[in-house]
C-alpha cells in the first residue's frame, strides 16, 4: 500500500508540475478602466496565452536615421534574438557587412566584436545597448503593461479632428526592467484596440531632446501575435505634438519565435575582456 501511494504522489505531483508549466501567467491587470484598455489591446496583439507560450524571439531589424533635410543619414541591418518575459537580454548581428559585427547585452553590460576583436567605442556601445533594449522594450508592448511593475493610469480619450485615441500613461517602478525612457504615454485605436502611438520621455544622455512620438505602423501577423512592422520616431513637445521631421525609422520583419536559444549566446565573451578559452 505504501509502494502504491508512493507512486500515486509521484503521478500527481507530475501531473501538477505540468500543468504549471503549461499554464500562462496570471495577468496582472490595472484596475480600473486602465485594465480594460490594456486587455483589449492584448487580445487585439494575439492573447496573453499565445503571448506567454512565446519564449524567445528573434527578428530582422533595419534602423534607418535621417539628418535634418530628410536624406539617410546611417542605416544598419542585422538579427536581434533575445528571451521574453525576463530582465532584456538581447544578441545582435550584423547583415550586409564585409566584417560582421555582433553586439551584445547580458542584462547589466554591453559588449561588441568585430570579425570576432573586441570593440571599446564607448559612444557606439551606448547607442547599441540604447537600441537593444529599446527592441525589447517597444516590442513587447502592449503585453509588458500586464507583466512588468509599472503604473499605469487612464488619461482618457483625446480627439484630433476625427480621429480620437484611449490613453494610459504609464510609468515604470522600482525593479522594472531597463527601459529607453522613464514614463509613456500610449495612444491606442479604439477600433482595434492596436497601438497607435506613443509619447515617450527618453533618458538616454547622448540625446539633445527628451520627448519623441513613435509611429507604429503597418501590422502584421507573426504566428498568432500581431505586431507593427515600422516605427517611426518624431521629436514632440508635452502634449505629444510632433515638432520635427522624422527623424529615425524600424523596419521588424521576419519574426520568429520560440528559437530555443542557450543561455551562453548572449554571455559576455572572454574576447571582450582580453581572455581565451584556454
Amino acid at each position: 500500500m505504501r509502494q502504491l501511494a508512493s507512486m500515486v504522489a509521484v503521478v500527481l505531483l507530475g501531473a501538477v508540475a505540468c500543468e504549471s508549466k503549461d499554464t500562462p501567467a496570471r495577468l496582472h491587470l490595472p484596475d480600473g478602466s486602465a485594465g480594460t484598455i490594456v486587455q483589449r489591446a492584448i487580445d487585439a496583439a494575439g492573447g496573453w496565452e499565445r503571448w506567454q507560450n512565446a519564449q524567445d524571439v528573434a527578428f530582422v531589424t533595419t534602423f534607418t536615421v535621417y539628418d535634418p533635410l530628410g536624406d539617410v543619414s546611417s542605416e544598419s541591418i542585422g538579427l536581434h534574438k533575445s528571451p521574453l518575459h525576463d530582465p532584456p537580454r538581447v544578441r545582435f548581428d550584423s547583415l550586409g557587412l564585409p566584417a560582421p559585427v555582433t553586439f551584445g547585452f547580458d542584462g547589466k553590460d554591453v559588449w561588441a566584436l568585430r570579425d570576432g576583436a573586441p570593440l571599446h567605442d564607448a559612444n557606439r556601445l551606448a547607442l547599441s545597448r540604447f537600441n537593444m533594449v529599446g527592441n525589447v522594450f517597444w516590442f513587447s508592448l502592449p503585453f509588458s503593461l500586464a507583466e512588468w511593475p509599472v503604473t499605469v493610469t487612464d488619461l482618457g480619450e483625446q480627439r484630433d479632428g476625427n480621429d480620437h485615441w484611449d490613453r494610459l500613461k504609464v510609468v515604470l517602478d522600482e525593479g522594472a526592467p531597463e527601459a529607453p525612457g522613464d514614463w509613456f504615454v500610449i495612444y491606442f485605436d479604439p477600433a482595434t484596440g492596436l497601438i497607435h502611438h506613443v509619447l515617450g520621455h527618453i533618458t538616454a544622455s547622448f540625446l539633445n531632446h527628451s520627448l519623441w512620438v513613435g509611429r507604429w505602423l503597418d501590422f502584421h501577423d507573426w504566428n498568432g501575435i500581431r505586431k507593427e512592422r515600422r516605427r517611426q520616431f518624431y521629436p514632440a513637445d508635452i502634449e505629444g505634438t510632433v515638432v520635427g521631421n522624422v527623424v529615425v525609422e524600424q523596419l521588424v520583419e521576419d519574426v520568429r519565435f520560440n528559437n530555443h536559444f542557450p543561455p551562453e549566446l548572449f554571455q559576455k565573451p572572454l574576447a571582450v575582456e582580453g581572455g581565451n578559452p584556454t
